[in-house]
């Protein structure tokens, strides 16, 4: 397993149960675009890619203090730059882990999908550079502010 705490990834995948197969479907969609980046996954999500589509990323830990937390830990130290959590309508709001996930992402301003279209969508504008070359990146977009987080 590789260790998330010094590594830098592009992309972090989770899915619900539910949704791990609307997951296999995108990362099989835009696998070779994926392939060129670093994208790390939580542990049940990541081995469940692995068995399916053969495709290895980083995995976080399981349980508790794993996944969501970690992705949110990532997000907020800025080492991971897009988040896919593909969930169906039964997710639970009072679970802290994702909660301190969605919270990550709107404070450090974090393209989150939260659905596979949504997800699709961020993807494709991702892997053709056009969000990738000025995410937070604002001397190459003069007309945009850099904003202090």
């Amino acid at each position: 397993m590789e260790k998330f705490e010094t590594t830098k990834y592009d992309v972090a995948l989770t899915a619900q149960d539910s949704k791990k197969w609307e997951l296999v479907t995108l990362v099989e969609q835009f696998r070779q675009g994926l392939a060129q980046h670093s994208v790390v996954a939580t542990l049940e999500t990541g081995l469940f890619l692995l068995a399916t589509i053969g495709m290895n990323f980083g995995l976080l830990l399981p349980g508790v203090d794993g996944g969501y937390k970690q992705i949110a830990e990532m997000v907020r130290e800025e080492k991971v730059r897009l988040v896919i959590f593909l969930h169906g309508p039964d997710l639970n709001l009072k679970d802290h882990g994702v909660m301190e996930l969605l919270r990550a992402c709107i404070s450090q301003n974090i393209p989150f999908a939260n659905n596979a279209t949504t997800a699709e969508f961020i993807l494709q504008r991702f892997l053709e550079k056009e969000m990738a070359t000025y995410w937070r990146c604002p001397e190459i977009r003069p007309d945009r502010e850099a904003v202090e987080v």
